[in-house]
């Protein structure tokens, strides 16, 4: 991943600029980095940098870290010729010589806005560090909750991102992040829908790692209701029941609950 220079001016929601000097000294965020180095310093995507001297993971200098090997892997990863690092801190089990990332190690919060001081809406999307990566002994998992963490039954040899940052699979079993997805077949499974948690295999339902024992895989769909900001609403439908959540409720119950979202997402946003 290509570094960048140093920002002037600090922007919240530009990735280049999280890092930024006002000529005399090197902040990320609000918050000074005391003894860096502005005329060697990059910065990364996200919350890494580096300077002739040290690595950084935001304010927080990277305890032995090797400047000269560090490198970049996606917005979730870092190592250099002896570690590996997230931001929740050095993997202390990774092999950095055979790591690698699975995914961008990026997942998206969805969009989201807030008012500028002239009263403007200004638009954005939340994006957090959440993803797999692996080496030659084990996979690993970040989602921006605490420390990394190893996936345990997941097989390195044929282990595989969904790209999504929650879910992957490998020739025995699939994964909703550190969990296995019970009795999930890798061969038929599938996510039913972007930005959704719903997902199946050839007879079963599953609602990030748990089987929806109710639910009729063969009209199991998943229910759109328009959001203008985050994550949408999970809804689903079978011929049976509907589905809040992993939660049951009745069809009609669901109905009502969808045509008021979509009436209320008319009134502001359309």
């Amino acid at each position: 991943m290509n570094g960048h220079k140093l920002a002037t001016v600090f922007n919240e929601h530009d990735e280049n600029a999280l890092y930024w000097t006002d000529g005399k000294t090197v902040f990320f965020r609000r918050y000074e980095i005391k003894g860096a180095d502005i005329e060697s310093f990059e910065q990364f995507s996200g919350c890494w940098a580096k300077d002739k001297t040290h690595c950084y993971s935001g304010d927080t200098k990277l305890q032995k870290a090797d400047s000269e090997t560090f490198e970049v892997l996606n917005f979730t990863y870092a190592k250099d010729k002896f570690n590996v690092w997230t931001m929740g801190g050095r993997i202390a089990e990774a092999d950095a010589e055979t790591f690698k990332v699975c995914d961008s190690g990026r997942s998206s919060l969805g969009p989201r806005f807030e008012w500028s001081p002239e009263k403007q809406k200004i638009w954005y999307e939340h994006v957090v560090p959440y993803g797999y990566g692996k080496d030659k002994n084990n996979v690993y998992y970040y989602d921006f909750n605490g420390k990394p963490n190893i996936v345990k039954k997941a097989l390195t040899s044929s282990f595989q991102s969904l790209g999504d940052g929650y879910f992957g699979f490998d020739e025995k079993s699939v994964f909703c992040k550190l969990s296995v997805i019970p009795k999930a077949n890798p061969a038929t499974w599938k996510k039913l829908r972007e930005d959704y948690y719903y997902s199946k295999d050839q007879n079963r339902i599953y609602y990030f790692n748990r089987l929806i024992k109710e639910a009729d895989a063969e009209t199991f769909e998943v229910v759109v209701v328009p959001v203008a900001t985050g994550k949408p609403f999970q809804y689903a439908r079978d011929k049976n029941n509907g589905y809040n959540n992993d939660r049951t409720q009745p069809l009609e119950e669901l109905e009502k609950i969808v045509c008021e979202g979509i009436k209320n997402y008319k009134k502001w946003f359309v």
